[in-house]
């Protein structure tokens, strides 16, 4: 398959968030509304931006603070996030395959910056486009459009790699082909993609 431009998802994808993600809102919530949650009830909020998830969660007042307030309990549990297998390899190959590398993510610019300075995975990626960069999200397309025209090219030079619906939406509604990825994965039965990948190495297949 030629494809210049290799898009990434982040949490699920590139990296293991899930457990700081989780903790940090189940703390966050138990704070401000007082009420335990299980994590059970939170996995919908993998994937979408964290203003849609307090506004589902039916949190009130000052967002900003608030997701301020989750950031810090996010860090608190930053020992709890890792690279998956093989990424930062598989990331190498691509690029030694003269493959461009990006990221679209829900994350905004600040928590972009931390998780993937601090993990040392920012200089593989030449664009990347953040929650502060479009006013609509992901499953929107607005993320992927964006990142086209920033690149120049055009939908079927690029393959986008995520493990959610959301992702995969995104990615089809500006007719870039859909990679999901299965080993972050909640719900694949339910998740139509053109490219099923059982593990980070699979990427590779792709080229």
């Amino acid at each position: 398959m030629d494809k210049r431009h290799f898009i990434f998802d982040i949490d699920g994808t590139l990296i293991n968030t899930e457990k700081a993600i989780i903790k940090g809102l189940q703390e966050l919530l138990l704070e401000v509304k007082g009420v335990p949650y299980e994590p059970e009830q939170l996995y919908f909020c993998l994937g979408i931006p964290g203003p849609i998830t307090l506004k589902q969660l039916g949190v009130e007042g000052d967002l900003t603070a608030v997701l301020k307030k989750w950031d810090a309990y996010y860090c608190k549990h930053g020992g709890d996030v890792t690279i998956y297998p093989d990424i930062p390899e598989v990331l190498k190959k691509l690029k030694e395959n003269g493959i461009s590398l990006g990221v679209i993510t829900s994350k905004n610019q600040e928590e972009y910056d931390y998780d993937m300075i601090r993990l040392g995975l920012a200089d593989y990626f030449s664009i990347t486009v953040t929650a502060t960069d479009t006013s609509e999200h992901k499953p929107d397309p607005a993320p992927m459009l964006f990142y086209l025209e920033k690149a120049g090219i055009l939908p079927e030079q690029a393959v986008y790699i995520g493990d959610s619906i959301y992702d995969m939406k995104c990615a089809e509604g500006a007719g870039v082909p859909r990679a999901l990825a299965l080993w972050g994965c909640k719900n694949p039965e339910e998740i139509t993609a053109d490219y099923r990948l059982s593990r980070p190495i699979d990427i590779l297949g792709l080229v």
